[in-house]
């Protein structure tokens, strides 16, 4: 199953795009053209995202944050907006690039509060809906 090339965008680029940009990955292959980046970036990727993601035995330690600039001479069919603050950004960046566009709305679990169990699971959540949408995803 060919998958289109994808760019997955949210706020930072340190929790919700790299968790998508993974999963899409481990769905269509290592060598499917899939970025993740942010509106503005994080120095470094969330901690919790990374503890979530090798539950499933995702290694995101590696993780570099990168921004749309950095994917801006990528080839993309599809952008992929994992946050509802991003949009703008985002429907610009697929406008430009003349490439679908699909906003799939993740709650930001980083803004979870509470205890680490608690803000775990929030981050279990958003890493779950996520995988459901790309396993969902039918690209032709």
């Amino acid at each position: 199953m060919a998958a289109p090339s994808v760019v997955f965008v949210c706020g930072r680029n340190a929790v919700r795009s790299p968790m998508a940009e993974a999963f899409w990955k481990h769905r269509f292959g290592a060598d499917c053209l899939a970025r993740s980046c942010g509106v503005e970036p994080a120095p470094w990727p969330d901690g919790f995202m990374i503890s979530v993601m090798n539950e499933t035995g995702i290694d995101l330690s590696n993780f570099e944050c990168r921004d749309l600039a950095d994917t801006a001479d990528d080839p993309v069919e599809l952008v992929v907006c994992l946050a509802a603050d991003a949009d703008p950004s985002a429907s610009a960046f697929a406008e430009a690039r003349d490439a679908e566009y699909l906003l799939w709305a993740i709650p930001d679990p980083a803004e979870e509060e509470g205890g680490r169990e608690t803000r775990l699971e929030a981050y279990r959540a958003a890493r779950d809906a996520i995988k459901a949408r790309i396993s969902a995803y039918n690209p032709d």
